[in-house]
């Protein structure tokens, strides 16, 4: 497998000597455009170069809230080539999520597709520091985004000097700021650097044994760690190629896959039984990919698709932290031992006691080289201090080791939610639905779906005197927040089970109370029946 000293672990300079090995070899494909290693090399130099006129200069915060597309991915990497940050932004954010991002980030400068713009132009005024607005296609620009900002078409940035910039990062330096969810607080920006997101490539070609020029299938969206750290970054480290489609499709999946002739896929755990589900054909064993990441065990997946699911245990914050090396034979539960090249990894009780074998305890690790995970949440200082007391990093994620070292994840110890591969704060849920006028307070539960991940049940209590229906309570949801955050169940109760302190007994939410009210609402076709 490949290994990278240190010091090279620079994403610009493992571009630039990529484009020296294999000049002319396949790289980037979209529906629209491919670069070969050396003209995406060339075309990132140019749209860099001409930044360095939109004022864009070393640890400036350049976000991207655009959908997939080689405008996303040359913005990235002309930003790091000036030394400046991209700042990844889920497409479904919008209004005070938004806002708060962006603010936190302390964002100079943004690339947009034109559907969003709606979203900017409702929080512009609330960022002073957002100057310059770098769209993906040319449409009307909205009175409040034009007062406020320099607005620049990013397709006229190809035209600069084909020189590097001349900046040159270090290991450690900077490279991006990636929102991870918030759990007794809102999201946390992970600051990470060059080698982090290297190390995290490095340790994913090595847990699914991804060989020179091999090539890599995402549908996921480039402002995740999957699609990007863990596809675009490995194939540009081991001379790959990589195909990135602009969305997940169940009945294309497979055929997508055979177009670009595939060698590892990505999806997400949600997807395995999503693709089951689909109509046998003859040619599914015959599909090239032979990996499948990531995902739980399933042998009917693997054996109908002829496709190994590669399981590990991980974040954003940390990279890889337990996984099987490939090939070798699985655990049933199990995500694997743990990653030793790259951390320590244990797992501790309320006092960071490590625990016996077999004893479920909060996981925790911590790197053996420098900067090879997060450097700090940013701009939370309490927050990075807290999450790495007594010289461990705290996952927040409780499971257990056998005496074999098979690490087992039981659930999440933080008060997040998982759904559909997206990660859902309940604060800030909480805080959206809190803002209607009905509310009195609320809280947002993780239960079981028919997928075997998480979907969301909020508990409301209605204030004394006011009105508060199910269809209304979900047209209000429709206008205030991401669509994955959406509940699908919806229970009101006149009091909420609390502490002696008064804090929600959250886990006495889950099962319905005896008497209230409960409504669940399909995510298809949003019909609301009362259960």
């Amino acid at each position: 497998m490949r290994t990278i000293d240190l010091e090279e672990r620079v994403i610009t300079r493992q571009l630039r000597q990529a484009a020296e090995k294999f000049p002319d070899a396949p790289f980037l494909t979209f529906q629209s455009m491919s670069f070969s290693f050396g003209a995406f090399h060339e075309h990132t130099n140019r749209v860099a170069n001409s930044l360095t006129t939109l004022e864009l200069r070393p640890l400036g915060k350049l976000a991207i809230f655009a959908r997939n597309s080689p405008h996303f991915v040359a913005a990235w990497f002309a930003a790091a080539k000036l030394g400046a940050l991209y700042v990844p932004i889920n497409t479904d954010y919008k209004g005070e999520v938004l806002r708060y991002q962006l603010e936190n980030a302390e964002v100079t400068h943004i690339v947009i597709d034109p559907e969003f713009l709606g979203y900017l132009d409702g929080i512009i005024e609330a960022l002073p520091v957002l100057k310059h607005v770098l769209l993906t296609e040319a449409t009307q620009i909205p009175e409040r985004i034009a007062k406020a900002a320099t607005v620049t078409l990013i397709s006229d940035l190809g035209g600069g000097p084909t020189k590097d910039t001349g900046f040159e990062a270090r290991y450690d330096h900077p490279h991006a700021i990636s929102f991870t969810s918030g759990t007794t607080g809102p999201s946390k920006g992970v600051l990470a650097t060059n080698s982090h997101i290297v190390t995290f490539a490095l340790d994913w070609i090595r847990y699914v044994s991804f060989q020179p020029h091999e090539a890599i299938f995402t549908p996921l969206p480039l402002f995740h760690a999957i699609g990007a750290w863990l596809g675009v970054v490995p194939a540009m480290l081991n001379g790959g190629r990589i195909t990135v489609s602009s969305r997940f499709s169940a009945s294309t999946y497979w055929d997508d896959v055979r177009a670009a002739k595939a060698d590892v896929t990505h999806g997400i755990f949600s997807m395995i039984p999503i693709l089951l589900k689909q109509p046998e054909r003859p040619e599914d064993t015959t599909q090239p990919a032979r990996a499948y990441y990531i995902g739980n065990q399933n042998p009917a997946f693997e054996e109908r698709f002829n496709c190994r699911i590669v399981e590990v245990y991980g974040a954003t914050e940390t990279g890889i932290v337990a996984g099987t090396t490939y090939g070798k034979p699985r655990v049933p539960k199990s995500c694997g031992k743990p990653n030793l090249e790259t951390f320590d990894v244990a797992i501790v009780d309320e006092r960071d006691v490590t625990v016996e074998s077999g004893e479920v305890g909060e996981i925790v690790v911590r790197p053996k080289t420098p900067f090879s995970m997060l450097h700090s949440y940013y701009r939370k200082p309490d927050a990075t201090l807290e999450a790495f007391r007594n010289l461990w990093f705290h996952t927040g994620d409780n499971g257990r080791m056998d005496a074999e070292g098979n690490v087992f994840f039981t659930d999440r110890k933080k008060d997040s939610i998982r759904r559909r591969g997206e990660n859902i704060s309940s604060y800030e849920l909480e805080s959206a639905v809190n803002k209607h006028p009905a509310v009195l307070e609320c809280a947002a539960v993780p239960v079981t779906s028919d997928l075997g991940e998480e979907e969301v049940k909020m508990v409301i209590v209605v204030k004394e005197g006011a009105d508060l229906s199910a269809e209304s309570f979900w047209e209000f949801c429709e206008e205030a927040l991401p669509r994955f955050w959406i509940p699908n169940f919806l229970e009101f109760r006149l009091e909420m089970p609390k502490t002696a302190n008064y804090k929600i007994q959250k886990f006495l939410l889950k099962d319905r109370a005896e008497g209230q009210r409960l409504y669940a609402r399909d995510w298809k076709t949003h019909t609301i029946k009362e259960v």
